[in-house]
C-alpha cells in the first residue's frame, strides 16, 4: 500500500502544525519524523527566539527613544507619562490582557485599552514554566532575564516540536516579535488587504480575513492569523485577488 499523501481539506496526522493549509491543488508540507513540524518551521521558531532578546534590549521608555507604535498605553495608567507608557507596559511582568474599568477623580467611568501590549517577561515565562510543568522538570529562576527564559525555552525546542503545545508557543512568539519591530527599528508594515484565504473549520469553510501587510523584508507575505504564505512568484495572483475583494 502506497504511503504517498493524498489532497485533504484536514489536517492529516503527518502534516507540518506550522505550516498554513495548502491552496490551489497543493498538499500539506510534511512534518519531520517523530516531530509535529517541518526543518524549516523548526529553524524559524529558533530565530524568533533568537530576535526577541536583541529586540527586547533595545527598548527604551525615555521619550522619543524608541518609535512609538501607537499602543494607547499601558494597563492601569489613567493618564499618558512623559515616558512611552507602550515600552513599559512591554517591560511590566504585570502587564496582562486584562482591561479594567475605573471611576476616575472626575466623575467619569474610564476603560483600559482591550488590547494592550503584553509583557514580554510575563509571556515567556509563561511559555516556560508550561514546558517545564508538561515535561516534569524544573522551572526558570524568578526574574530570569528575558535572554534567558528564551535560552530555556530553546533548549526544551526538540521536545516542543514533538508536541501540539508547539502552535499556541509559536504564536505567543511571534505576537511578541510583532509588537517589538515597530519600536526596534522596523518600520510599521503597509497594509495592503485582508487575507482571502479559505480556512477549514470542520464543517464549514470561511475566508480568513485578517489584515495582510507587505513584508519588511523578505520576498513571502504571510498571514500573521492563518499562517498562509504567498512567495513573490504568487504575488502578481494575490493582487488579483485582492482587488476583485
Amino acid at each position: 500500500m502506497s504511503d504517498t499523501p493524498t489532497l485533504s481539506t484536514e489536517r492529516p496526522d503527518w502534516a507540518c502544525l506550522l505550516h498554513s493549509y495548502p491552496s490551489d491543488g497543493r498538499n500539506f508540507a510534511r512534518a519531520d519524523d517523530g516531530y509535529r513540524t517541518c526543518n524549516g518551521c523548526y529553524d524559524r521558531l529558533r530565530d524568533v527566539l533568537q530576535d526577541i532578546p536583541v529586540r527586547y534590549a533595545k527598548l527604551d521608555a525615555r521619550p522619543g527613544a524608541n518609535t512609538d507604535s501607537g499602543g494607547r498605553g499601558a494597563p492601569g495608567f489613567g493618564s499618558r507619562s512623559p515616558a512611552s507608557d507602550h515600552v513599559i507596559a512591554m517591560r511590566d511582568p504585570r502587564s496582562s490582557r486584562d482591561a479594567h474599568t475605573w471611576l476616575g477623580g472626575d466623575g467619569r467611568l474610564h476603560l483600559e485599552s482591550e488590547r494592550p501590549p503584553l509583557s514580554v517577561y510575563g509571556v515567556l515565562d509563561t511559555i516556560a514554566w508550561d514546558i517545564a510543568e508538561q515535561r516534569d522538570v524544573d522551572g526558570p529562576a524568578t526574574n530570569l532575564p528575558v535572554a534567558d527564559l528564551c535560552r530555556f525555552v530553546d533548549r526544551h525546542l526538540d521536545w516542543l516540536t514533538r508536541q501540539m503545545l508547539v502552535v499556541e508557543v509559536r504564536d505567543q512568539l511571534r505576537e511578541l516579535q510583532s509588537q517589538l519591530r515597530p519600536v526596534t527599528g522596523d518600520p510599521a508594515p503597509r497594509h495592503i488587504g485582508l487575507c482571502p484565504n479559505t480556512v477549514d473549520d470542520g464543517e464549514h469553510s470561511r475566508e480568513c480575513g485578517a489584515r495582510l501587510y507587505a513584508p519588511l523584508r523578505g520576498d513571502r507575505i504571510e498571514c500573521r492569523q492563518c499562517g498562509r504564505e504567498w512567495p513573490r512568484t504568487e504575488w502578481l495572483r494575490l493582487g488579483d485577488m485582492l482587488e476583485t475583494a
